[in-house]
């Protein structure tokens, strides 16, 4: 099937022909734009998915001629691993008419787990280091089909010239992310890869199925008390304007809001543990959360509300920034430490769009490179 008609652009070197210094290749569709947007001009003929990515990385720093995939200890063992990895060999088969790669990843883009369907492809992937432990965070290499993916939350079709990083230019990447069905949380991400070449539209409908049939089989495995937790998360939803989550021993499962937060597990659950019915527990600086203990279940739900006790941020002075600029600096600067740099947290919990935060990010010279930290 991959050998079906191809969707995006013309033939195009594989990894291990990637552009080179003074080489000449064929045209391929997107090279253009990706060229003009390189030279600081508005490209044309791009998705605004594409795009968008383009200038995340572009404000992350990643370097788009030169690149090291970092390797990290992962887990390929793990529960998630060990229910999706079934469901991606199922469809191997539909994978034999050509080189193809079918992976999963964690929510920060590390590759847990690698299947290729011949030797070829799998030795180029090894040079391009997408092996496991490979870390593909958008933030870390660019536009790609993962770290996309996972961060926007939604399926992301990364074609040669798509990728951020002239030395991927030679793959076709589609990616979708999974959501556990109880807790909402976003689990990894499935992917499919193969040559810009053998790129078609099968892809994408491909990568969605393998993404909604790990998501089934999560749905399958979960347990009595998992299903328990999720009606009372839903319950309390329901009953309360405040942002809420519900916590257990062996779970927790938090709206947007409260998940912005960055809150521990464990912590929460040894305060919430003990609580009884009502109290005000600090959750986290200038975060409190009033108990509600479950009686169905051995759990609490929270509902989640300011510290007023929480002194306001003090104003710095920042040069060339007006005041009201400067508190604004502050206090993005401080929700950045407080969520340890995750910038979808901080996003979401300034209720501000992730490009948003980018360019006041720029704007404050916060945590760009070589910038000083801002105090």
């Amino acid at each position: 099937m991959l050998n079906s008609p191809r969707f995006r652009g013309t033939p195009y070197p594989p990894p291990d022909h990637s552009l080179k210094s003074g080489q000449e290749v064929s045209p391929i569709r997107g090279r253009s734009a990706w060229e003009a947007f390189q030279a600081g001009a508005d490209p044309t003929g791009v998705s605004e998915q594409v795009l968008t990515s383009w200038r995340r990385s572009r404000w992350s720093g990643v370097d788009p001629a030169s690149i090291e995939v970092p390797v990290v200890d992962v887990d390929t063992d793990s529960d998630f691993v060990r229910l999706a990895s079934p469901v991606l060999l199922r469809a191997a088969d539909l994978l034999t008419g050509g080189p193809a790669c079918l992976a999963l990843a964690d929510p920060r883009g590390n590759v847990l787990w690698r299947w290729v369907s011949e030797r070829s492809i799998g030795q180029a992937l090894d040079e391009a280091r997408m092996q496991e432990g490979a870390s593909f965070g958008e933030e870390r290499v660019g536009t790609n089909g993962i770290g996309t993916a996972l961060e926007c939350r939604t399926l992301a079709e990364v074609v040669g010239a798509d990728h951020y990083v002239e030395a991927f230019h030679g793959w076709a990447c589609v990616a979708a992310p999974v959501t556990h069905p109880i807790t909402r949380r976003v689990m990894g991400a499935v992917n499919v890869t193969c040559f810009v070449p053998d790129a078609n539209h099968f892809l994408r409908a491909m990568t969605s199925s393998l993404a909604d049939g790990v998501a089934s089989r999560l749905t399958e495995s979960a347990t009595a008390h998992e299903r328990a937790m999720l009606d009372a998360f839903v319950l309390g939803q329901r009953r309360s304007t405040a942002p809420v989550l519900v916590v257990s021993e062996r779970m927790m499962i938090a709206d947007d809001v409260a998940g912005a937060w960055g809150l521990d597990h464990r912590a929460v659950w040894e305060l919430a543990r003990a609580a009884d019915p009502g109290t005000d527990l600090v959750l986290k600086s200038g975060l409190r959360g009033r108990a509600h203990p479950l009686g169905e279940v051995a759990g609490v739900l929270l509902t989640l509300h300011p510290d007023a006790q929480t002194p306001a941020p003090s104003r710095s002075d920042v040069p060339g920034l007006s005041p009201l600029e400067a508190a604004e600096a502050e206090v993005i600067a401080g929700v950045l430490g407080e969520c340890g740099g995750n910038k979808s947290a901080v996003a979401a919990r300034l209720g501000i769009s992730r490009a948003t935060l980018y360019q006041k990010l720029r704007r404050y010279r916060i945590g760009l490179p070589g910038a000083a930290p801002f105090a």
